[in-house]
């Protein structure tokens, strides 16, 4: 029991009433917090209270908010790019270059419904997560004779098709939002889902069916320690980027509709036959708004009547209208985790060294997604799926899988590498750590998302095609050894 519950039953302690101190300004009660009364829900309580609203909110923003459905993809191409790879790191040799090469023969048939590629599948189910909070993967075993490399592929799942609105209680285990547990031990055991989105175009069967947690990858970021359902990653942002939005459309109205009205003739004395005839063109007048308008060509000026005058409306300057939306903007970038010049695509006032500070710190956090979401979650469960496959189906052989298994399913992930900045200073500075024996060639290839052993064979391969069409070139080793002075006596 707290003290503020403690004081407010009367409690008394050494003669005195228990009273609550406040340390510090947000706990306090004045006039500026009063009304700042958030509530104390657990992890899972505070997502799926409100998760189908967000959600909803969140796919809508992504298909109608320009800034939202950039930030989106923007994030996905730096944290997927081209996709991110895996490189066995199994002790057999043997075994870890069948499963690369099964590996790249699966990438093409990963996809259960036949419409994506595996890397992209990884991209879908990153975009997943960032627009709806979560995917959820369902690793689908296949028969022997299914005609692809290996018995399995994957299903995307969206969040709906899993009901965060199904709780149950029973002997031994509990379903919380959609996933059930095991009360004993509090390990998942089953997701139960929708056979087909719920609001898809198809008739829905409403039947839920269990579905084991060996067979089901959920892929989401947690925020809180027990979270069992992902929130939309762009929760903080709807908001504002909503509001800026329909703000910047209603002033783009108003620049246009105001752009069709020039000025107004003025008369001292009008007559009623005035207002029937326009008084350049004699033709009738446009009364079908309720007031007379006369059309005027664009770069023209009419030669008035006596009596007549002519007022022209100020032109629309705009005022501070571009330091406002810059400000805006950089709102909704920091609240979506992302540079505002990525957002925006405004580089105007940056150089290459703010830059690269930006590109730097926005790459930070886009590796700890890569390595303590995407990978951990998404991508080692697929590659083990896809080696157990192999074992099993007899594309994969080796002697010790059963009680080695952990060591020959090892992986070295490789993500898409980020192009150079500064192309000539960046490969130098990566050239001057290999020489100084701070990295290594094996290394700068995988972080370029390369295999060493495949650069060489490829080197090896164009020296000696070079070599049998007598070519040299600036990197030929056969012609940079020939060129090196002999050492003097």
């Amino acid at each position: 029991m707290d003290l503020d519950t403690l004081s407010s039953r009367g409690f008394i302690i050494d003669g005195q009433p228990l009273t609550p101190m406040t340390s510090y300004d947000a706990a306090s009660q004045g006039r500026r917090l009063k009304g700042w009364a958030p509530g104390s829900a657990g992890p899972t309580r505070a997502v799926v209270s409100q998760l189908s609203t967000v959600r909803a909110r969140s796919r809508d923003a992504a298909r109608n908010n320009g800034w939202i459905a950039n930030a989106i993809g923007n994030w996905v191409s730096n944290e997927v790019g081209a996709g991110i790879k895996p490189r066995s790191k199994s002790p057999d040799k043997a075994f870890a270059e069948a499963s690369n090469k099964l590996w790249d023969e699966f990438t093409a048939e990963a996809d259960y419904d036949g419409v994506l590629d595996v890397y992209g599948l990884m991209a879908l189910a990153v975009r997943g997560r960032k627009e709806a909070g979560e995917m959820f993967v369902r690793i689908r075993h296949l028969e022997l004779g299914s005609g692809t490399a290996v018995p399995v592929q994957f299903q995307l799942i969206e969040s709906e098709q899993v009901p965060h609105t199904h709780h149950e209680q029973r002997p031994e285990t509990e379903i919380i939002a959609g996933v059930e547990f095991n009360k004993n031990t509090g390990k998942r055991t089953q997701y139960w889902m929708y056979r087909r989105h719920p609001s898809d175009m198809a008739q829905a069967s409403m039947e839920l069916i269990p579905v084991p947690a060996a067979e089901v990858i959920h892929h989401f970021a947690p925020l809180r320690a027990g979270q069992v359902r992902g929130m939309a990653e762009t929760v903080q942002a709807l908001v504002k980027a909503r509001d800026f939005d329909e703000y910047d459309d209603a002033e783009l109205v108003r620049k246009k509709t105001r752009a069709n009205y020039t000025g107004v003739i003025k008369r001292d004395a009008f007559e009623e036959s005035d207002y029937q005839y326009d008084p350049f063109t004699g033709e009738p007048i446009d009364n079908s708004t309720g007031s007379p308008v006369v059309g005027m060509e664009p770069g023209t000026f009419p030669a008035l009547l006596p009596g007549e005058d002519i007022t022209l409306f100020d032109g629309d300057q705009g005022g501070g209208y571009g330091d406002f939306m810059r400000q805006q903007l950089m709102g909704i970038a920091a609240s979506f985790g992302m540079p505002y010049e990525l957002v925006s695509g405004d580089m105007g006032k940056v150089n290459d060294r703010i830059l690269r500070a930006i590109l730097n710190e926005y790459r930070r956090r886009i590796e700890q997604y890569q390595w303590l979401y995407t990978i951990p979650q998404l991508c080692q469960r697929m590659w083990e799926a896809v080696i157990d496959a192999g074992v099993l189906s007899g594309r994969l052989k080796v002697s010790d899988y059963a009680t080695n298994r952990k060591a020959h399913v090892a992986t070295d992930w490789r993500p898409h590498a980020w192009r150079y900045l500064h192309p000539v200073q960046d490969a130098q500075g990566e050239l001057m750590l290999i020489k100084g024996g701070l990295s290594s060639r094996a290394a700068a290839a995988a972080e370029r998302g390369y295999d060493v052993e495949d650069i060489d064979e490829q080197n090896r391969i164009d020296t000696e095609r070079a070599a049998s069409k007598g070519l040299r070139y600036s990197h030929d080793p056969v012609q940079e050894e020939a060129e090196e002075p002999a050492p003097s006596e």
